[in-house]
Order: C-alpha cells, then structure tokens, then sequence
C-alpha cells in the first residue's frame, strides 16, 4: 500500500477545493494535475490545469480565468497548512538589468532573468489538450518531460 505524503495531500485537496469553484464556469477545466519535488522543499511543486482547446485556453486568459484560477490555487493551498513562503511571489520590479541574447550576461543578471521568468517559486501553469495531441501525439510525459 502507498501511502501519499502530509503535502502531498494537502496540495490535492488545495487542487480539488480550486476545480470544484471553477466548475460552473466557462470554459471549463478539463485535467490537472501536479508534480514536483514538493517533499524535499515545497517550491519544487508546478499544478497544472489543463483546458481541451487552443481557442479556450485564449478565452481563459484574455477574460482573466487563469488568474482566477491561480490565486484561487494558491490560496487554497495556504488554507491546507502549504508553507506560504514557497507560494510567495518574488518580487523583481527594482531590478535594473536589461540583456540581450547577444551581450554578455553577467551571473547577477542570468539570476535576475530566471528569477523574472519565474516570478513565484511553486507555480500554476496552464496549457490545453490540443497542444499535447499536436506537439508529442498526445504523449504527456513527453510534453511534461
């Protein structure tokens, strides 16, 4: 018998709780998921909503869905007893650093540009069942590897 870990079931309940208040609304979710390192530090987690369209996953974001969805997720997750540090978004607005694929990055500014690119430490992410089927013929470890 496997026995799934304290954070483990807490992020499914934060999951659940977040997809049953969106189940009424359009368009709908049509998976999620999540994974991650999320035993060994808990910003190692990525939850996934998957949507079953390119043309919805566009309807989401430009009526604001996913934002709802994601800080829905995140406050649920919080509500659960998820380490709020790890949820946190990091803050990288005084940064002055500005680099071109041409120039020579320095260290501070290859941190700088991760750290922007990935502005919270655990992250929601959203894609569609369309896109999997079109990039890897519907193969999700290879989409998510």
């Amino acid at each position: 018998m496997f026995i799934f870990s304290k954070r483990n079931r807490m992020i499914k309940k934060a999951v659940a709780k977040t997809v049953s208040a969106f189940a009424d609304r359009t368009p709908r979710i049509y998976q999620h998921f999540f994974y991650g390192a999320f035993d060994l530090a808990p910003e190692y987690l990525v939850i996934w909503y998957l949507f079953e369209t390119d043309d919805e996953l566009n309807t989401a974001q430009e009526i604001g869905l996913c934002a709802e969805i994601d800080k829905t997720t995140i406050r649920n997750l919080i509500s659960y007893g998820y380490p709020e540090e790890a949820v946190e978004t990091i803050d990288t607005s005084s940064k002055p650093y500005t680099v071109s694929l041409h120039s020579k990055a320095t260290e501070n500014e290859i941190t700088y540009i991760r750290t922007a690119l990935h502005n919270r430490r655990a992250h929601v992410s959203f894609t569609t069942k369309e896109d999997i089927d079109r990039q890897t013929n519907g193969d999700y470890h290879l989409y998510f590897g």
